[in-house]
């Protein structure tokens, strides 16, 4: 008797175990739908054809350190400090790096602020409308 309950527990336990990973398995999958899903909109957000500003004012920026205008720099609003852009000028078809290094533009419809020193790089006098892209997903 005691042999056949060992056995009977024996295939419980493997039952439980494909169970378990089934269950891992599936979750996994659900994983990789959620991240191409939504994080996948993070990573590369639509940005054709949007209008980005110039903006000059000599202030601190959002990091706490004074802004420099002539450097190439550009704000966003939601972007984390440092993040990489590939911005292109659809006017005229410049292309620049811009890091993220301030928060903005505050006026409605537009994507970026550009630094005075951005601006002058890609041909940008005042209002233009871009592309924009994370570096690495261009």
């Amino acid at each position: 008797m005691a042999g056949s309950r060992h056995r009977e527990g024996h295939g419980a336990s493997r039952l439980r175990f494909a169970a378990l990973a089934l269950a891992l398995t599936s979750s996994h999958a659900c994983a990789d739908t959620f991240q191409e899903k939504w994080m996948g909109r993070i990573a590369r957000p639509p940005a054709d054809d949007q209008e980005a500003s110039v903006y000059w004012e000599d202030k601190w920026d959002a990091r706490g350190k004074r802004f420099k205008a002539n450097e190439v720099s550009c704000a966003h609003r939601t972007e984390a400090f440092g993040t990489i852009f590939v911005v292109t000028n659809l006017e005229n078809g410049k292309k620049i790096r811009c890091p993220v290094q301030d928060r903005g533009p505050y006026a409605r419809g537009r994507v970026l602020d550009f630094s005075l020193g951005a601006a002058r790089q890609i041909g940008c006098d005042g209002l233009c409308r871009v592309s924009v892209r994370r570096a690495g997903y261009e």
